[in-house]
């Protein structure tokens, strides 16, 4: 990361709202259906950029309070400016320690731009088909806070 994108992404981080989740925005998102929506176990957000809506944010709870499944939606405008971030401010929010992305392998701008705010892929030899707990179309990554 340069110092420059750094700094745009700490710019970012002041002006990003976490908001009360819109349901009517989140259906009108074209690639809603690669979220897993979880209104039980997670907690989601409207992320809010200058009062304008860009996108859905939240997690899935697991039992360990400090860790949660990640799942992030942009609206196509607002793709590649940064709005990941938004994961990392739920992340602060909710004080986890580990976030976890399960994300389909086709879907490699989601498996980049993840990458790139620093979260990790767990190497494949920590997938046991035995337990199936990962299908072979998807890949998991992870961050550490």
């Amino acid at each position: 990361m340069t110092i420059k994108s750094y700094l745009i992404e700490l710019q970012l981080e002041d002006d990003i709202v976490l908001s009360k989740f819109d349901m009517k925005f989140f259906n009108s998102l074209k690639d809603k259906k690669e979220i897993i929506l979880d209104l039980r176990n997670g907690i989601y957000h409207t992320i809010l950029f200058n009062n304008k809506k860009v996108g859905i944010v939240g997690y899935i709870k697991t039992k360990d309070s400090k860790i949660g499944f990640v799942q992030i939606i942009i609206s196509p405008k607002f793709r590649g400016k940064g709005f990941m971030i938004s994961e990392d401010i739920l992340a602060k929010k909710y004080n986890l320690k580990v976030l976890l992305a399960t994300i389909k392998k086709e879907n490699v701008q989601s498996i980049k731009a993840h990458k790139k705010i620093g979260f990790i892929e767990f190497p494949k030899q920590k997938y046991s088909d035995k337990y199936k707990m990962l299908s072979k179309d998807k890949v998991r990554l992870y961050k550490k806070y």
